[in-house]
């Protein structure tokens, strides 16, 4: 029998150990068939993370895991013309003191992602001016850019008991986030999961056109 992959997020792990995994890259490949922008909402430990994993697989077309899947078809296809994916994991910066301090972690998540993708970009002293370089740079490479952004709420509902520091870790993501609607023509696709929607947070508000 298939050992169940209990505490694995990576669906590229998952396939290359062999685990055991239900198919559900075909509803994953009428998502991407009806819609570009969503936001998925679940508590945690409910496969958000394996999905924008999953996605994030399929969209840099690495065929070779999807073999006996329901969108192998679809992924060998999309091997023929990756996309620049964007996959930023939010629940990992959630433990910042303040509001500098989530800035500036998120700028050196955004400086790993641009190395990992061999880009030099120059450091901003803003994340959101910083997403939008990278964002740009990527587009101008190799065209139209995926957004994966797992758990975006995480730096608010960490501090959601003190309500002035949830305000202020609110008001850096607002300038991070809002910074994805003037970049839209550069987008093929994006996601984002949580567990909540805030109101503020320049999501739902500049967003308008996310399916929930």
């Amino acid at each position: 029998m298939q050992v169940l992959p209990i505490g694995i997020q990576s669906f590229e792990k998952l396939r290359k150990d062999n685990l055991l995994y239900v198919d559900k890259t075909g509803i994953l490949q009428k998502l991407l068939q009806n819609g570009q922008r969503y936001f998925l909402s679940r508590p945690r430990r409910f496969g958000k993370s394996l999905t924008l994993s999953t996605l994030d697989a399929m969209f840099r077309g690495k065929a070779d895991l999807f073999k006996g899947l329901k969108a192998e078809e679809w992924v060998t296809e999309q091997a023929k013309h990756p996309s620049a994916v964007l996959r930023l994991d939010m629940s990992v910066l959630g433990g910042s003191p303040n509001g500098t301090a989530l800035e500036r972690v998120i700028i050196e998540e955004l400086t790993n992602i641009a190395e990992d993708n061999n880009i030099t970009t120059q450091t901003s002293q803003r994340c959101g001016m910083m997403l939008k370089n990278l964002i740009r740079i990527m587009y101008k490479q190799a065209g139209s850019v995926v957004i994966l952004i797992d758990e975006y709420d995480k730096p608010i509902l960490d501090n959601i008991s003190d309500l002035a520091k949830a305000n202020e870790m609110r008001e850096v993501l607002r300038s991070f986030y809002i910074v994805l609607k003037s970049c839209d023509e550069y987008l093929r696709f994006v996601m984002l999961t949580g567990i909540s929607k805030f109101s503020k947070v320049g999501v739902f508000s500049t967003l308008n056109n996310l399916e929930d």
